[in-house]
């Protein structure tokens, strides 16, 4: 771990993904245990798609994997989901980076030897860390407007696609994952869309993460953790100093401390107030957005002069459930 260069939070995520132990914990839990019995996770690895991480640069931390089960190679693509209401279109999109992939792997053949093979398996994994559960339609065929008097017919031309839904919200912590590290990931990825970290969730986190007999994989995402918990707290020193004493192992306390004391120095407490508010009209037009297309101007401008946290919490709520644009504006 070093402060030298502090991660992003937009990071954390993808980092500890890129961790194979990692990707079991995270998996074995939300995969049917008897395709996870198939599995050789010696032969885990990132698949490099061109489009998903060029083409669609806004999902950052989309990421494909390739692994061998019972002899055959399977692909997974997961989805971090950014949105606060669940995305009625996403079998859609995940139908879209399911063929990227498989237009990756057809070039790769057409450029072999080899006889050609069939395509591989991609089981989509959306990671939707809350608040509230999935509502939306898991399933492509919902989407399409196929008349009921040759729905028998018209079903065969149908395309249809799906994707496993990981839902964190509501869940204790042992029920995340099927080990310490990314217990402490997904914890903290859940429990931050909820609003500010609190100083005990924090602390369960660290100590969390640090429970894990393989300490190399703990540390290796110690840093991107401790710095994306910090940046979504409001810990004064104390308590940091407490966690910090109480969880950290000795050898890398210093590198912890260092690490609280550089985001202090970039005026990220002097700033975390308006931050929070940011955070809170961010989600507000995202909601907005999502269900009714773009904001009116008047609206942005209104919203953007908050600065009460209860306003804007009970605005939120509004946002995911009113009936239309009209209905959210009388509530301001």
């Amino acid at each position: 771990m070093t402060s030298e260069k502090l991660p992003g939070n937009d990071q954390l995520f993808r980092h500890a993904l890129s961790i194979p132990e990692v990707v079991r914990q995270f998996l074995t839990t939300w995969l049917p245990q008897e395709f996870i019995a198939l599995v050789d996770w010696s032969t885990l690895e990132i698949e490099k798609v061109s489009g998903i991480n060029s083409a669609l640069t806004e999902r950052r931390e989309d990421i494909v994997y390739r692994i061998d089960a019972s002899g055959k190679q399977v692909c997974f693509y997961i989805l971090l989901e950014h949105q606060s209401a669940s995305d009625r279109f996403m079998p859609l999109r995940v139908l879209e980076y399911i063929t990227l992939i498989w237009q990756k792997h057809r070039a790769a053949e057409s450029s072999g030897s080899s006889p050609s093979r069939p395509l591989p398996l991609v089981i989509p994994v959306v990671l939707y860390p809350g608040p509230g559960k999935w509502t939306a339609t898991r399933r492509l065929r919902d989407l399409i407007d196929i008349p009921d008097s040759i729905a028998g017919w018209a079903h065969t031309f149908a395309p249809d696609s799906g994707f496993c839904i990981v839902e964190l919200s509501g869940l204790p912590l042992e029920k995340l994952a099927d080990g310490p590290t990314a217990r402490a990931i997904l914890a903290a990825l859940e429990q931050q869309r909820s609003g500010m970290l609190p100083y005990e969730t924090v602390r369960t986190i660290i100590a969390e993460l640090f429970c894990d007999s393989q300490r190399q994989v703990a540390e290796t995402v110690a840093a991107h953790l401790w710095n994306y918990v910090l940046r979504h707290s409001e810990l004064n020193s104390q308590e940091i100093y407490t966690i910090i004493e109480q969880s950290v192992p000795q050898p890398i306390q210093p590198d912890f401390m260092s690490t609280a004391e550089l985001l202090k120095q970039e005026g990220l407490e002097q700033g975390r107030e308006e931050g929070r508010f940011s955070e809170q009209r961010a989600a507000i037009f995202e909601a907005l957005e999502v269900r009714f297309g773009s904001v009116p101007t008047g609206l942005v401008e209104a919203i953007t002069a908050l600065h009460d946290h209860d306003k804007l919490r009970a605005l939120h709520r509004t946002a995911i459930r009113c009936a239309d644009i009209d209905s959210f504006a009388s509530e301001l």
